[in-house]
This record gives C-alpha cells, structure tokens and sequence, in this order.
C-alpha cells in the first residue's frame, strides 16, 4: 500500500510542475508576441488625417502594395 500512495504522490507532483511549466510557457510566449506587436506598430508611422490617404502600415496596402 505504501508503494502506491509514492505513485500518487510523484504523480501529482509532476503533473503540477508540467502544468506550472504550461501556465509558464504560455505567460512568456504571450509577452513576446505582445512585445513584437508592439515594436511593429512603432515601426510604422501612422498616416491617419494626412490628406485622407491610407498608411503605408495597414494591412491591406501592406499586402497587395496598392492605395484606395
């Protein structure tokens, strides 16, 4: 009976640090795309109010390389 309260035991505790690592994971994966975002917006003056033109940053000039 003893053994098997050690697998209860060790299996409970690696499923709470595999889940930490998860939520871990999850937290920095979340903070370096937030991070790219955000380096991109500043990457890309905004033209808004500027002769009615749309910006060069959003993403419909960006794919197809034509204004309205």
């Amino acid at each position: 009976m003893k053994h098997f309260f050690y697998a209860v035991y060790v299996l409970f505790y690696t499923g709470a640090v595999f889940m930490a690592g998860i939520f871990i994971g999850q937290m920095l994966y979340r903070s370096q795309v937030s991070r790219k975002k955000r380096s991109e917006m500043a990457a890309w003056p905004s033209d808004a109010g500027s002769n009615g033109q749309v910006g060069i940053g959003e993403p419909k000039v960006a794919v197809t390389g034509r204004r309205r």
